[in-house]
């Protein structure tokens, strides 16, 4: 059996108006002046940084302040809940029906906590379409995390996937894809959707369109 596993943020959801606001809204909190959402962005992509808390951290750090992690976390959860309804789908419910019609199943692999998750799947719909959610709260020590493979090797044994293609956006991402065949031995291929943080020499989809035809053209290979 062949499946994809999607990452949430910045593939199936849009979040340059609510994860990447509540970064430069906390960090403006503990820097005391206005942070850019570029600069922000730069930090999170070009660092390879999956968790937004540690992202908001590295924020800080950048204009030379420091900060306790967990004050950081308390102020960025109450910031995303204001800003979480500005989230918009960038891969809605036909486009995964359209994808179980290959025969597929479908997963998820998400750094993003399941209150987080499960407030967004529940808005949009979306839970029934998947097989098996991993987020981040299901994989409890620190450094076994995106970008680490475990997550990834658990999900694909609990859907008993024979191969599958990861879906992600980010450097994180595909780094989680190289070291689980690495570490692994089920063939795992990377699709990059979007424009930002592309590695090289990967498949590329930059619609919801392209990315379907992608996945036609990958998953016969596996």
């Amino acid at each position: 059996m062949k499946g994809v596993v999607f990452d949430v943020d910045g593939v199936i959801i849009d979040v340059r108006d609510s994860y990447h606001v509540a970064i430069k809204n906390t960090a403006e909190k503990f820097v005391g002046e206005e942070v850019d959402i570029d600069l922000v962005r730069r930090i999170k992509f070009g660092r390879a940084i999956n968790n937004d808390w540690l992202a908001t951290l590295e924020v800080i750090r950048y204009f030379g302040k420091e900060a306790d992690l967990r004050d950081v976390i308390e102020t960025f959860n109450g910031v995303y809940k204001h800003v979480r309804d500005q989230e918009r789908l960038l891969l809605n419910g036909n486009f995964f029906k359209r994808l179980k019609s290959l025969g597929v199943k479908l997963g998820i692999v998400t750094g993003r906590p399941k209150e987080d998750l499960l407030y967004s799947f529940e808005k949009f719909r979306l839970k029934d379409y998947f097989d098996l959610i991993v987020d981040d709260d299901d994989i409890e020590q620190e450094e076994l995390k995106k970008p680490h493979p475990y997550a990834l090797h658990i999900c694909i044994e609990s859907m008993n996937l024979d191969a599958c293609i990861y879906v992600g956006d980010s450097l994180a991402d595909w780094q989680m894809v190289y070291y689980y065949r690495k570490m692994y031995e089920k063939p795992v291929e990377y699709i990059h959707f979007g424009e930002d943080a592309k590695p090289e020499g990967v498949f590329q989809a930059k619609h919801p369109d392209s990315l379907i035809l992608a996945l036609q053209e990958v998953l016969p290979l596996l």
